[in-house]
């Protein structure tokens, strides 16, 4: 008995030595952990191990240990699950240098056509002025099989959208992403219900990098790294070109720990990277692609942005929920309209995913709309950023991964956020986080890139809100 018992022993610790090899080659290959403690994890577990073996030859000692290595063997295969995962979930969301265009051909949802070869020698109009490339793709990809049609041509997708509902021609061929755009103008209102995808075709579009900056005079220090936050509320992929609803730029000094959190609103009337001077509301610049944000913010600010990180606030309720909720401190109460009537109160208010999306979005409640909007959006990620950077999160670690890894996208690479993670963890220096709003005056505009003629709400930005901006961006530079 006494010698299976000291053989056991001695199998345990093999085995526990071989699961510390694993879990450390696993740690030094993720590189999110500074170097200096992978060596004391190595060095500890290589004393265990020894501890273990040696041990064996008395009986007390060696059930005392030998507990202690089975439990210790099971902290390593879950913690080597845990690495594994992370290396998984940031390879994933890291470098994605492209973007999804869906262009799609729409009939009305009475017109009798429910597939597209019965539109063979049909009317189908197209737009002029964006995305011709893709159309004209689509087009070739309809082609292939010997369809005809004739092709009416619209300077905007509002002409093209208005001689759809008209019957003035029998489908249309849009951007998938356009539709719900058209859907908020007055007039149309229901368009997206009205209408329906009979056919589709995708293509890809390359994301800006910092190489391709439309800035000649920007702000540059190593010490400063300028991420741009895109939030898009999109039903389709992640990657998908789409409306830009929520558009906050991070401003990190990584020497003197200083964020600088800058809003923009959806609305803000700005002249886009693509539009040669002509203004548009922010959020359009979406509808172009992600580089055609960075770039119009760029523009608008005057700096270089580095990286850009894309949410789907369709799937950040899940992300809230995953990490047990969050916390957010107010200096107001409110009852939230668009939200079901959810109350929220002077002092500290925890929100599920639900209460916290919902915060984010609502802006009926405040009398200054839009920009109390943009400060709930910027509470939101600043109370998720902290939540998981607590130690909260191990309990619920996979589930979080899972979740981030299907709603958010950066073109990253693997090795700097492992940089980054690894200078945090050296230091553990706290973070001042300082936010900031632009403003302006809500009204009315048919001058806009995106839909000529027709009268949009914009905000016509408050150009001293917007030099404030960018001193307070200089300020964090030096």
């Amino acid at each position: 008995m006494k010698k299976i018992l000291k053989y056991t022993g001695l199998l345990i610790s093999i085995i526990m030595l071989t699961v510390s090899v694993v879990f450390i080659a696993l740690l030094i290959n993720v590189r999110v952990v500074p170097v200096k403690y992978c060596i004391i994890a190595a060095v500890v577990l290589v004393i265990l191990t020894a501890v273990t073996a040696f041990t064996q030859k008395w009986f007390v000692p060696g059930i005392i240990t030998k507990i202690i290595a089975i439990i210790m063997i099971v902290v390593l295969i879950m913690g080597s699950i845990y690495l594994n995962q992370t290396r998984h979930m940031i390879n994933k969301i890291t470098t994605t240098q492209e973007e999804k265009i869906v262009m799609g051909v729409y009939v009305l949802n009475d017109g009798g056509y429910d597939s597209v070869d019965m539109l063979n020698n049909k009317s189908i109009g197209i737009g002029t002025a964006v995305d011709r490339e893709s159309t004209d793709e689509l087009i070739k990809k309809m082609g292939a099989g010997g369809f005809m049609a004739e092709y009416p041509e619209y300077s905007n997708i509002m002409e093209l959208a208005d001689a759809l509902l008209q019957g003035q021609i029998d489908a249309a061929i849009m951007k998938t992403s356009s539709i719900e755009m058209i859907d908020e103008m007055g007039d149309f209102t229901g368009f997206a219900s009205d209408v329906k995808l009979i056919y589709s075709g995708e293509f890809t579009i390359k994301v800006a990098t910092t190489e391709e900056n439309v800035t000649d005079n920007y702000l540059s220090s190593d010490d400063v790294i300028n991420v741009y936050i895109s939030g898009i509320d999109s039903r389709g992929g992640i990657n998908e070109v789409s409306r830009s609803d929520v558009n906050i730029i991070m401003s990190i000094n990584k020497k003197t720990h200083n964020i600088l959190m800058i809003n923009t609103p959806r609305d803000y009337y700005v002249p886009l990277s693509i539009s040669n001077g002509v203004r548009d509301k922010l959020t359009h610049a979406g509808v172009y692609g992600i580089k055609c944000s960075r770039n119009t913010l760029e523009m608008l600010y005057g700096i270089q942005i580095d990286y850009y990180v894309k949410v789907n606030f369709s799937g950040f309720e899940k992300i809230i929920d995953s990490l047990g909720g969050v916390d957010v401190t107010l200096d107001y109460s409110a009852t939230l309209s668009q939200a079901g009537n959810l109350t929220v109160h002077n002092g500290v208010n925890h929100f599920n995913g639900e209460q916290a999306l919902a915060f984010a979005r609502e802006r009926y409640a405040y009398s200054d709309g839009d920009r109390q909007r943009g400060r709930n959006q910027m509470m939101i990620m600043e109370a998720a950023i902290k939540k998981a950077c607590s130690p909260a999160i191990i309990s619920n670690y996979t589930s979080v991964l899972s979740e981030v890894s299907k709603n958010v996208i950066t073109d990253m690479s693997y090795d700097f956020i492992a940089d980054l993670a690894q200078t945090q963890l050296n230091d553990m220096a706290a973070w001042n986080i300082t936010q900031i709003s632009v403003t302006g005056v809500g009204s009315y505009s048919s001058t806009t890139y995106s839909m000529p003629g027709w009268s949009l709400y914009i905000m016509v930005p408050d150009e001293e809100s917007v030099e404030n901006a960018r001193e307070q961006i200089r300020d964090n530079y030096n």
